[in-house]
């Protein structure tokens, strides 16, 4: 078994050169499929023999440099891994799902330093594909918002647990990443909402962002740093069936901002709105302008 293994080293080291041109000095990470790629090709290629496993070209890999730390996000839809040439930090790390894939909701609103709070829970999107043809924006009526929020929010369970943090992973619609930035945060190149998409992310979905008290204090510490006309125009494009232009209004009238912001928002108010889902009759209040029942407490 010894000697077995002896020979499968040697031949690795004898076809070093050959091995080692598959990989590209500027990639910063391999996804498994493009190992087990090179791996087959390389018994392919004879420069190892058949014999070797997978497990034992990965070490020899390590050995050489190749890269540096095996990286698992592994949540119920799908398992994520990639060999890192250089350690990542967590962002970096997570951000490698998917060049489609954004930091937004809670973790956005902690990188614009808009909340005192130390989220323990990272939020990334993944923005869907184009869809294949264009659905007509049907027609909305009163009896099916009310259905759909009396019912409890449907909250991601598309979870997992790395390090000190709880990481979860959401489905976003299609943008053509409409208010996504490029930013560094913690020495990685990473995407991100910019504010104006931020403050509608956390207005659309006030549960990733600690709910709606939570979501008015960041639209407070927003104030001076948004620009409002850019909001608008990136809710218009986003195109939303609900009309979630009033729950913003709301939260900007709450928030101090001048009647001059409010006013782009202030219209199309005939279909009666929430500001969050399931909210029981005895806890809330109704705002005749925006027409918007909203919890007490806010």
């Amino acid at each position: 078994m010894s000697n077995s293994k002896s020979t499968i080293q040697l031949k690795m080291e004898k076809n070093k050169e050959n091995i080692l041109s598959f990989f590209n000095e500027k990639v910063e990470f391999y996804r498994i499929r493009e190992l087990r790629k090179i791996y087959n090709e390389c018994i392919d290629k004879k420069y190892i023999y058949s014999a070797t496993t997978f497990t034992a070209f990965q070490k020899y890999l390590i050995q050489n440099n190749i890269y540096k730390e095996k990286f698992v996000l592994e949540f119920p839809s799908k398992t994520y891994t990639r060999y890192f040439v250089e350690s990542p930090s967590l962002y970096r790390a997570i951000q490698s799902i998917s060049s489609n894939a954004y930091f937004s909701h809670y973790s956005a609103v902690e990188y614009h330093n808009l909340t005192n709070n130390i989220p323990k829970t990272i939020f990334v999107s993944l923005e869907k594909s184009k869809p294949l043809k264009e659905t007509t924006k049907k027609q909305l009526i009163q009896e099916e918002i009310n259905k759909a929020f009396y019912m409890p929010p449907r909250i991601s369970k598309n979870l997992t647990i790395k390090d000190i943090y709880s990481i979860n992973l959401l489905q976003s619609k299609y943008s053509n990443k409409l208010g996504i930035i490029e930013a560094n945060y913690n020495n990685a190149k990473i995407n991100i909402t910019n504010i104006e998409r931020t403050l509608i992310d956390i207005a659309v979905s006030p549960y990733y962002c600690g709910g709606c008290f939570e979501v008015l204090n960041v639209y407070k510490k927003a104030k001076g740093r948004v620009n409002i006309q850019k909001l608008y125009d990136i809710l218009i494009k986003l195109d939303y069936i609900y009309p979630y232009h009033q729950a913003i209004g709301f939260y900007l009238e709450k928030a101090g901002y001048k009647e001059d912001d409010l006013k782009l928002f202030d219209h199309d108010k005939e279909l009666r709105f929430f500001i969050q889902r399931e909210l029981k009759e005895k806890d809330r209040k109704y705002s005749e302008r925006w027409n918007l029942y909203y919890p007490e407490f806010l």
